[in-house]
């Protein structure tokens, strides 16, 4: 007695697409060479043809960056904005702190006869 299992074609597309796509998703760059000899890169393993698909090298973003020079100039200049902009907003909090401390009070400037000095205080 033979048993005959018949699993539709859709079925096993989805199968195929739930055991493979996560993996292949993880990645962020699909890289291979031509047969002229031409470095691909792409972020779409559609874009791949076929007969390429055994020669594909998974790359991850990182290892992209960590490679080109403009990656890491660009990274370098976002760093450093990111660092203006910090030191901007912290400067700001501490400006709209020392106003909300001083409002309401009034400002007493002071001369120091001993040493010509302003003083300057709120009360």
């Amino acid at each position: 007695m033979s048993m005959h299992i018949n699993v539709p074609l859709c079925a096993l597309s989805i199968l195929v697409a739930v055991v493979l796509l996560p993996q292949m998703s993880l990645a962020d760059f699909f890289k291979y060479k031509d047969d002229g000899g031409n470095l691909i890169i792409t972020n779409r393993f559609e874009d791949v043809p076929v007969k390429y698909r055994k020669r594909v090298t998974v790359v991850w973003d990182k290892d992209l960056t960590a490679k080109d020079p403009v990656a890491q100039r660009s990274a370098a200049a976002l760093e450093h904005y990111e660092k203006q902009e910090a030191a901007k907003k912290a400067q700001q909090e501490a400006d709209d702190k020392k106003k909300r401390n001083t409002k309401g009070k009034t400002l007493v400037i002071e001369l120091d006869e001993n040493t010509g000095q302003l003083i300057r205080r709120f009360e």
